[in-house]
């Protein structure tokens, strides 16, 4: 197997909802995660919400949806 040595970083940016402040210094955004608790009206309207601030290009491969709380038992 070939073994190669690589300097890659990763850096994980939380936000509660879109669009992020402006700032010279934010790194370049490689992928967004949608978190949606499903038992949760406000978490599906806030990313609804959020959701019109990323560009449709940006869609393809660099979007992604995480449902939660969907095991739970009511």
């Amino acid at each position: 197997m070939l073994k190669e040595d690589c300097a890659s970083e990763l850096k994980v940016h939380l936000a509660k909802s879109l669009p992020l402040p402006s700032s010279v210094n934010r790194p370049r955004i490689d992928l967004i995660v949608f978190v949606v608790n499903l038992h949760s009206k406000y978490s599906l309207q806030n990313t609804e919400e959020s959701l019109r601030h990323v560009d449709a290009s940006f869609f393809l491969g660099k979007v992604c949806f995480l449902a939660t709380g969907g095991g739970r038992l009511s």
